[in-house]
């Protein structure tokens, strides 16, 4: 039986674990320590951590959010290499659309890299729909896809 899957708020404590993946899963472009540190003090900010087990407590990844007006926004999703394609990816972004709907929130929105194929697929399974292309979004100079999902 596969354990269950645990969210947890992410806590100053657990910036190493969270940069090993951050490092792991964006090696040309991670969020530097400082700004996960200044996500957990805004208001509108959350950083929810996916865990494995109650015993084990591996950390699988974490997704970052705000929440503005009725609007949602995932800034930074992340799950460890060797857990994707297990459902830890699906899993995050369900809890994002699931405080959305919760928030009275009408959509939510992110930005892909084009060539990010699993990504783009896990979120066209989920209903988000691509909108646009934001030009020179990532440090090198790549686009990104924009997409968003509308809540009932």
């Amino acid at each position: 039986m596969p354990s269950p899957l645990v969210f947890a708020p992410m806590a100053a404590a657990d910036l190493p674990q969270v940069m090993e993946i951050e490092r792991l899963a964006f090696p040309d472009d991670p969020w530097t320590p400082g700004l996960f540190l200044h996500e957990l003090k805004l208001d509108f900010s959350r950083l929810d951590l996916l865990r494995s087990g109650v015993v084990t407590r591996r950390l699988l990844g974490y997704a970052c959010w705000w929440t503005i007006g009725d609007e949602v926004h995932i800034l930074n999703l992340a799950v460890h290499p060797d857990r994707r394609g297990r459902g830890a990816g699906r899993a995050l972004v369900q809890r994002v659309l699931a405080d959305a709907a919760a928030r009275g929130a009408a959509s939510v929105s992110l930005e892909v890299r084009p060539e990010n194929a699993a990504a783009l697929g896990l979120y066209a399974s989920m209903g988000f729909a691509r909108i646009g292309l934001r030009r020179n979004y990532y440090a090198r100079g790549e686009d990104a896809v924009i997409m968003e999902y509308r809540l009932p």
